[in-house]
């Protein structure tokens, strides 16, 4: 008598669907994690490239002996040379800086930071060169957020130190240098 015995080819039905719903578990979580690396990363640079952007704005005010404004203009910082009271539509501009994708520059924020933020009345901010010291304002920061989220980044100069500083919050309360 022969006895036959089945051998077992290639996988079940059930056995590739169960791999393809922990294939899609596994996609979603890390497309997750994916956006919010994005958005942080965008915030990080914006706040970065602002403190540089506002930097240069002094060292400019410096070389050319004149007042720099900086102000918020459709979502980018502009450099003008003049005074911010006198900054027209014929006023040179000296330098933009575009913001990145998702990142908007904000006027507010509850409990934001200490010193005035430039951007909130659209006064801008003045450069006025002075001698031996940084030409820019004593205090201050430019502030952006990024869409709809709670993610917060800002370039702030602080009246006790020389340079500006990259900050960034979670929450728009707390904040934590770069």
């Amino acid at each position: 008598m022969k006895k036959t015995i089945l051998t077992k080819k290639g996988f079940t039905l059930i056995e590739a669907l169960t791999v393809v719903a922990i294939i899609g578990i596994l996609s979603a979580a890390g497309y997750a994690s994916l956006r919010q690396a994005i958005a942080n990363s965008r915030v990080k640079d914006a706040a970065y490239n602002m403190a540089a952007f506002s930097e240069t704005a002094a060292n400019k005010a410096k070389q050319i002996s004149d007042t720099v404004c900086v102000k918020a203009v459709n979502n980018r910082l502009v450099a003008y040379k003049s005074a911010c009271a006198l900054v027209s539509s014929n006023s040179t501009v000296l330098d933009r800086l575009e913001m990145p994708t998702g990142v908007n520059i904000v006027t507010s924020v509850a409990n934001a930071l200490e010193g005035s933020n430039w951007n909130a009345n659209g006064n801008g901010a003045e450069f006025v060169p002075r001698f031996g010291l940084s030409a820019a304002p004593l205090e201050g920061y430019f502030l952006v957020k990024y869409l709809d989220a709670d993610l917060y980044g800002a370039a702030v100069k602080v009246e006790h130190r020389n340079s500006f500083v990259s900050k960034i919050s979670y929450n728009g309360t707390s904040w934590s240098d770069l």
